[in-house]
Order: C-alpha cells, then sequence, then structure tokens
C-alpha cells in the first residue's frame, strides 16, 4: 500500500513548504487586520481578520503543497509507481502536520497557541480543509505530470 519515500527529501521539502505556507497564511492575516483594523480580542480564533483570512488557508496550503510536490518529484525520470509514492508522500507530509500542529499550537503555550478545542472545533472546517490539501497535493501533481506525459506522447 505503501510505496518506498525518498525519506531525507520528503522531510526537507515538508519544513520548506510548512514555513512557507506559515509564512504567507501570517502575512495574509496581518495585511487583513491592517485593512480591517478590529479592535482587541484576545484570542486569535476571535479575532475578525483571523477569521476572513482562514477561509483562504486551504487555498494557500494547495498553491504551495503542489509545487513542493514538484520539487520532490522533478529529479524522477521514471512515472511507474507514481501515484503509490504520491499516497505515501501525502500521508507522511500529513502526519508531520498534525504532530507539528498538536505541537506548535496546543501543546505548547505561546502568543498564538489555542486549546484543542478551539483549534479542532473552532476552526472548523478550515483546519480539516487545510490537511486534506496537504495529503492530496502530491496526488494532484502527479495526476497532472501524469495527463501532461500522457498529452505529449498522444501528439509524438
Amino acid at each position: 500500500m505503501f510505496a518506498k519515500l525518498r525519506f531525507s527529501r520528503a522531510a526537507v521539502l515538508f519544513i520548506v513548504g510548512y514555513v512557507v505556507v506559515t509564512i504567507l497564511a501570517i502575512a495574509l492575516a496581518m495585511s487583513v487586520e491592517a485593512v480591517m483594523q478590529p479592535g482587541y480580542t484576545g484570542k486569535m480564533v476571535l479575532n475578525p481578520a483571523y477569521i476572513f483570512s482562514e477561509r483562504f488557508y486551504p487555498l494557500i496550503n494547495l498553491i504551495v503543497w503542489i509545487p513542493i510536490s514538484w520539487l520532490y518529484f522533478m529529479s524522477r525520470k521514471d512515472d511507474s509507481g507514481l501515484y503509490s509514492e504520491a499516497r505515501t508522500l501525502g500521508v507522511f507530509w500529513l502526519a508531520l502536520a498534525l504532530l507539528i500542529d498538536f505541537v506548535g499550537f496546543v501543546l505548547i503555550e505561546n502568543p498564538i497557541s489555542l486549546s484543542p478545542y478551539d483549534f479542532y472545533v473552532g476552526q472548523f472546517p478550515w483546519i480539516y480543509l487545510i490537511y486534506l490539501a496537504i495529503l492530496l497535493s502530491p496526488i494532484f501533481y502527479v495526476a497532472w505530470r501524469l495527463r501532461s506525459s500522457t498529452r505529449t506522447a498522444a501528439r509524438a
């Protein structure tokens, strides 16, 4: 069921993707907050700028994770077993995202930490759409790659 994964490449690219998504999400929330200028609510999940911004986070994740998937697969010349490897990569990245989110946003107290309820229920459905985007991005990339190579071969 799970294909062999190039672990080091997958882990490094996960870190890159996670950092890029985090920077873009924070930049979006801060930009919206600058425009809206809402009052301080005390909790991030109650901030109107954050509430507005979070609906765009799944899209940001797709925009980032699909090119990160391209970076992972770009050195592969053989298309055999791509879907299996893409599923394995998606599950691996999802597991890392779940772990880092739990530790960084729920377990460790910090200015942007949330209670488990606020994180997993208060951000519904956006947090789950983000996780779905992370899981499916490698599969979306592989589907596009195989479709493109089929069209190229048909033209030749």
